[in-house]
């Protein structure tokens, strides 16, 4: 290679290094700093690999340190406009927030997995089967697919019930659940004190043990480390504590908090009446999946109902068509105990709190726009000293990143704090021990991911307007006056009208909500619900049972029945709107027994006296009195809707109904008709007829708890103490679990639907809130903009009045735009609703109104205060505003 050759190259080569690093640097001259740094690269590293080394040096470290550089100096600048920050970080924190709370919520309910070794491995099967579908199987099946199954490395099974534990002869309720021996070694839950259960203690005549939870142990003992070996009394048994589970581990149940855990071994002896099922769960093995599980399991209970049910099995699959089946879901998660409606609840609460945040950004955007429009200097005088427009866009964006973080971080701090308040005080049906609502990673991770979006959302615009200025017009422009192009605020006033048309769709949902709830608390539910006292009661717990427990409620119902500020006094297994039901198929009155032409009715075993305490008239026929007991004819109140289906153009009095799939219960004579009543929800009539049959006749798998109904003579207070009196009168360790009235008891039936509208209002609350500032703050800065133009106009002959009519006319029109944007939105959107009105369509006209009209209050009400300051002008001082 010739001299010149090598010199041309070198040229060359010199020439792309300055270009490499003016791109880097942002420089747009060839000054003496490009010329040493290509002359340090060259003697470093010669010309062999020049470019690259040099290239990896830009883009490497010194970017990081250009990046920190804009930290500093954006740092310097938010510090700089404190009232600007602090507006922009509380506005973000308050989007940012509601999002990371909401999201907490939804990751303890749907997102996060049992507290266990890996839990993508546990299963729990379910009989699903056109007569029932549960997680329920009799101890003796789980005992053949315990000792049958190879699908799983381990299984176990489980109860969970209340029970009344006695420690130092001091009593309180709790969850219990009763396990199989080998429940934490399949789980892979070691106790953090103690130990676990043994494969003895799961055997009868051990002694009982019993391992409690950390809650429970903080609660009862104070973490007291001697609590090893101290004894709990369920149902007069001495439980020995041997172990503590971790502080993490609640349970497999979601939503449910364990207190205390014993064996199988005295599931027979402490479980309720009621209770003769069991769930069960296990760990697949590796090489399984659930649908291998779920054919071999079908297999096993294939046999099992055969050998149960003998020759009778194949005619009731010939009725069935579909047949009984065994589904295997996966346990992961543990098996879900909270309310039915509460997941799509969230996914609403998340929708709500997405377009509060999108209100948050165009607030923060709108701040941006006016900030950039006060640093058009600056940035022109940057631009001329050659900063290019990437360089400078990179700078705002950091500074826009700084923001947003200082406002996730704070929005952080407050999710931790709104999370505990809403779950505790608006999300109805839960217990809050049973969730594990700790700030975890994958809440943190989407926190971070919508601080970075939500900087970029709030960002990008307002930093391409900022860098789209001219620097020559800008910095010959004289003081007062705008220079450059920027004229107008039509990005920030569409910004508004963007707001105010999300605010209306918020505030049209939870108006919607407002209007369905109150048309519920309005639904006659065919009783009376006023001076009704319920309380709960399980006797079991305390010990009685059959003849005892049935004698209990006789003088229970006669002392009650006497006591001050009492009318009467009466039972129900199922309280009313309680969400418990029996559900039973009768036959159909001269038909052959058929599954297809019976009638699906709802049973519920009641006391004397019970229509008359409740306020359910009797349409005909009588009560059931004291000598409908046990070996007694038996006997049956229906509803008027089954004596309409089963007993057309007649009357029921004195005919007979029958149970199907009862061996031996025999016939009911119907004594009465009820009028029917909506025991299980406001929403409409119950989809089964109902039927009663007197307490003392129900099966003894049904007895154990019931509600005792109090009709009172209106003083609460003293019913309750006189109810307290007579039942301690009678056996002072009487398990009472609680009392309430029964319009707080339809209050709690409703507490979907109040949780579901406090929160969408709350929401919607902050919403306008936040819209009124953005309103406002366009506003404001547009009579700041205006100044010398409405100076010049009052010297012109304007007067106050014209003044504020102008001002207002403009906040006015923003919002008249957002209203009608948002109402179309609303009528498309409110369809998500749909299934939680009740009385109200999704485009209720009378609920859109009301919204329009107060939004425009709040509206008006934002623009008065500058409009009024607008009024106040002094033409001589607007004159030579700058």
């Amino acid at each position: 290679m010739s001299f010149w050759q090598r010199k041309r190259q070198e040229a060359e080569l010199d020439e792309e290094l300055r270009s490499h690093l003016e791109m880097a640097t942002g420089r747009t001259e060839r000054g003496k700093a490009v010329d040493e740094a290509v002359r340090e690269a060259r003697r470093e590293f010669g010309n062999v690999g020049l470019l690259k080394e040099v290239t990896r040096d830009v883009w490497g470290w010194r970017w990081l340190r250009d990046a920190a550089d804009d930290a500093r100096y954006g740092m310097r600048m938010l510090l700089k406009n404190p009232g600007f920050t602090a507006v922009a970080v509380l506005t973000l924190a308050l989007g940012i927030g509601a999002n990371a709370a909401i999201f907490n919520f939804v990751n303890a309910v749907i997102l996060r997995e049992l507290a266990v070794r890996d839990a993508n491995e546990l299963v729990f099967p379910r009989v699903m089967s056109p007569e029932e579908s549960g997680d329920d199987f009799s101890y003796t099946e789980f005992e053949t697919i315990r000792d049958h199954s190879r699908s799983f490395s381990g299984v176990f099974a489980f109860d969970t019930t209340r029970f009344l534990a006695s420690i130092d002869g001091q009593t309180d309720f709790v969850w219990g659940q009763c396990v199989s021996g080998n429940f934490f070694s399949v789980l892979g839950v070691n106790p953090i004190f103690g130990r676990e259960f043994t494969v003895r203690e799961d055997q009868a005549g051990q002694q009982p043990t019993i391992v409690i939870s950390h809650d429970y142990w903080k609660r009862k003992f104070a973490l007291d480390p001697n609590v090893l070996g101290k004894n709990i009394v369920l149902k007069k048994i001495a439980f020995r504590v041997v172990g503590v589970a971790p502080r993490s581990f609640r349970g497999i149940e979601l939503g449910d908090s364990v207190d205390i855990w014993m064996t199988m071994a005295n599931w027979p002896q402490v479980r309720l009446s009621d209770h003769l099922t069991v769930g069960i769960m296990g760990r697949l093995k590796p090489e399984i999946t659930r649908e291998q599980a779920a054919a071999e399991l079908g297999i096993l209970d294939r046999e099992f109902i055969t050998q149960k049910l003998g020759p009778r099995l194949p005619s009731q699959a010939e009725r069935q068509p579909d047949g009984r089946r065994i589904e295997v879901r996966s346990g992961a998660r543990g098996l879900f105990s909270l309310p039915d409606e509460l997941p799509s609840e969230l996914n609403i609460l998340m929708a709500v709190v997405g377009l509060v945040l999108l209100i948050a950004c165009a607030n923060v955007a709108n701040l941006l726009l006016a900030r950039a429009i006060n640093r058009k200097k600056e940035i022109a005088l940057r631009l001329a000293l050659g900063a290019g427009r990437a360089r400078l866009t990179r700078q705002l964006l950091t500074e826009n990143l700084l923001l947003a973080l200082a406002g996730g971080g704070l929005g952080l701090l407050l999710a931790g704090w709104v999370t505990n308040i809403l779950w505790r005080f608006a999300i109805d049906g839960i217990d809050p021990a049973g969730l594990d609502l700790n700030i975890d990673g994958r809440v943190l991770l989407f926190t971070g991911g919508v601080t970075i979006l939500t900087g970029l959302v709030f960002g990008l615009v307002p930093t391409f307007r900022a860098t789209r200025v001219d620097p020559g017009p800008t910095l010959k422009a004289g003081p007062g006056t705008e220079g450059g192009n920027e004229s107008r605020m039509g990005l920030g006033q569409s910004l508004v009208v963007a707001q105010v048309a999300l605010c209306v769709a918020l505030l049209a949902g939870a108006g919607l909500m407002i209007r369905s709830l109150e048309k519920l608390n309005r639904v006659n539910p065919g009783f009376q619900q006023d001076r009704i006292l319920l309380v709960s009661l399980y006797p079991t717990l305390g010990g009685y049972q059959g003849a005892r427990e049935l004698d209990l409620y006789s003088r229970l119902q006669e002392q009650v029945g006497t006591a001050p500020g009492v009318l009467s006094a009466s039972f129900s297994r199922f309280a009313l709107l309680g969400g418990g039901r029996w559900g039973r198929k009768i036959a159909r009155p001269g038909s052959d027994r058929q599954i297809e032409e019976s009638i699906q009715v709802y049973c519920n075993p009641v006391a004397p006296q019970f229509f008359a305490t409740m306020g359910i008239p009797l349409v005909l026929g009588r009560d059931f009195t004291p000598g409908d007991g046990v070996g007694e004819t038996k006997v049956a109140i229906i509803s008027e809707a089954l004596a309409r289906a089963a007993f057309p153009n007649r009357s029921p009095i004195g005919e007979q109904i029958e149970f199907m799939g009862d061996s031996g219960s025999g016939p009911a004579v119907v004594v009465g008709i009820a009028r029917d009543v909506r025991s299980f929800s406001l929403r409409g009539p119950d989809k089964g007829a109902g039927v009663y049959i007197p307490l003392a006749q129900a099966p003894a798998d049904l007895l154990g708890q019931v509600t005792m109904e109090v009709r009172t003579t209106g003083d609460s207070a003293v019913a309750i103490a006189g109810v307290r009196r007579m039942a301690q009168a009678i056996d002072a360790n009487l398990p009472l679990l609680g009392m309430s009235t029964q319009a707080a008891h339809i209050d709690e039936s409703l507490g979907s639907e109040r949780s579901l509208t406090a929160l969408l209002s709350l929401f919607s609350a902050l919403a306008v809130v936040l819209a009124s500032i953005g309103l406002y703050g366009v506003i404001a800065y547009s009579v700041a903009r205006r100044t010398r133009e409405i100076g010049i106009r009052v010297a012109m002959g304007a007067t106050r009045r014209d003044v504020l009519r102008m001002v207002l006319g403009q906040g006015v029109r923003l919002t008249l735009f957002g209203v009608g944007m948002g109402l179309a939105g609303a009528a498309a959107g409110s369809q998500v609703l749909s299934s939680k009105l009740f009385g109200v369509t999704s485009t209720d006209p009378a609920t859109f109104a009301g919204v329009a009209l107060l939004l425009a209050g709040v509206a008006l009400a934002a623009c008065y205060m500058p409009a009024r300051r607008a009024t106040k002008v002094d033409p001589m001082v607007a004159l030579r505003y700058e």
